[in-house]
Parts: structure tokens; sequence; C-alpha cells
């Protein structure tokens, strides 16, 4: 039985707020993944992984660099927690790359891509929590989703509002 926490990186990690310390003090990326990433955020993420165990799952476009890639990004950064997959990349998910989005409806691609990953590999998921700073989820993900502040990324308050749906709320599937 396992817990899985499908994570977002740009606006929960990787902050507006940190992007702009690093340019105003003159740090340069730490690697070559680029920014560092907001030391606040991620010691929300260690708290979240330290009292659920949750497993990690990478929900971001960061995915398009691949499992193995995401893998070394969490040891070389010394990142809390244990990335054990990513979510597939769907169609809907390219389209959105060329599109104008001011004039289209968007539909919940992120949502889609954790429902087929819950499907495909969620047999033994008894509890998950989607964390991200955009709301494209599907309706029925809507109690397993915490949405960030990408200016700030993941806080201590969206940190607990995750443990106690990793903690409470069994996997509906």
């Amino acid at each position: 039985m396992s817990k899985i926490l499908f994570l977002d990186i740009d606006g929960v990690l990787n902050t507006e707020r940190q992007h702009d310390r690093c340019v105003n003090e003159g740090i340069a990326p730490i690697d070559g993944f680029g920014y560092a990433f907001d030391p606040e955020a991620v010691a929300n993420l260690k708290r979240i992984v330290e009292h659920t165990g949750a497993d990690i799952v990478i929900s971001s476009s960061w995915k398009v660099w691949g499992l193995d890639a995401m893998q070394r990004l969490w040891l070389r950064r010394d990142l809390p927690g244990q990335v054990i997959d990513i979510t597939p990349r769907t169609e809907s998910g390219e389209m959105l790359l060329s599109v104008d989005l001011d004039f289209i409806d968007i539909p919940a691609v992120k949502g889609s891509e954790i429902k087929e990953w819950l499907s495909t590999n969620g047999r033994d998921v008894t509890h998950f929590a989607i964390l991200d700073d955009f709301p494209d989820m599907l309706p029925e993900q809507q109690s397993h989703f915490v949405q960030t502040d990408p200016i700030i990324g993941v806080t201590e308050e969206d940190a607990e509002r995750i443990i106690k749906i990793l903690i409470n709320k069994p996997t509906e599937q």
C-alpha cells in the first residue's frame, strides 16, 4: 500500500521569489537544471514526505526530460522523498504548446494525465494528493488538490493540507 504525491515543479518548488533572489544577489544556477529551488518550499516538501511517507510522481512539464533526469535532479539537489515515476504525456499536453491560451477552453490536462497514471499504476495506491500552481484538475480530483501561489511555492499551510489529504483521504477509484 502506498501514498503518492503528484508534484508540479514550477510555482511549487521553483518559485518567482527564489528566482528574484538569485537574480538580485547575482547567484548563478547551481547545476545543469537551472536555478536552485526555493529553500522554504523544499523544507515544506520535506515536511510532507516525512509526515506521510509518500512517494513522488512528477506531473510537471519538467517530465519531458524523462524519469532518469528527474531522479538525477532529486539526487544532485538532495531533495526530499523518492521520485518513482512521471505522469504520461498526452496529446492534449502537446496541443497546449501551440495554441493561444486566451481563446480556448483549457481541458484538465494534468488531471487527465494523473487519472491515466492512477488507472495504470494505482492498484496499490491507498492515498494520493496533487500539489500544483495551476488548477487543471478533474472535478473528482479537487478534494485531493492543493493549489500553490507561484510566487512563494508550497507553504507551511499547503504542506499541512497535503499531509491531511495523504493521511485521511483514501483514494476513490
